[in-house]
């Protein structure tokens, strides 16, 4: 090749080099978080909502089997780890017995086993299946007011069994999707 026509190619690949490296920049990382995100969930088969709440879930868990129904004090403190906003740990004895409920404290102790959606549906006997189900675990979809609110919207709760003792009971927690 010659001298001129060398030049220019020189010139051609150092500047598509160039461009090529831009294109790896990580300047605007938002995009790159959204891809981790999208391919983070195609991998789990969860979203960040759904595994913040398992894993609450599960470190509730860890603490009823370190303190027993000593830890259930902690899940009832305001602005703390396990009860802030709109969520909180609430724990039910599988014949239906609420125990655990910090948005309201004065209602523990009733029987939640008939407890109804806005639209009806069963969710106490829906959260106590699924805590007795052979997988122990899983999730529950139904219309309830956010705190502070009358309006009902869609809530997504997770449920899953534990014993203390021979005491069966059902952790859950949920979320408002919207």
């Amino acid at each position: 090749m010659s001298s001129s026509k060398s030049i220019p190619c020189i010139f051609i690949i150092s500047f598509l080099l160039i461009v090529a490296a831009g294109c790896t920049s990580t300047e605007d990382s938002s995009i790159y978080e959204e891809e981790e995100e999208i391919v983070g969930e195609i991998e789990t088969g969860l979203t960040p909502q759904e595994e913040y709440t398992i894993s609450r879930v599960n470190e509730a868990i860890d603490l009823m089997n370190d303190k027993g129904e000593q830890a259930f004090p902690e899940f009832r403190e305001n602005n703390s780890e396990w009860f802030h906003d709109d969520f909180y740990i609430f724990i039910w004895k599988t014949d239906g017995t609420r125990v655990v409920y910090p948005p309201d404290v004065s209602s523990e102790g009733e029987d939640m086993s008939d407890l109804e959606d806005y639209n009806g549906k069963p969710i106490g006997q829906l959260f106590i299946d699924t805590a007795l189900s052979v997988e122990g675990e899983g999730w529950v979809d139904y219309y309830w007011p956010k705190p502070g609110e009358n309006e009902p919207s869609m809530k997504h709760t997770y449920i899953k069994r534990t014993y203390i003792g021979d005491e069966a009971y059902l952790v859950g927690s949920g979320y408002y999707p919207d």
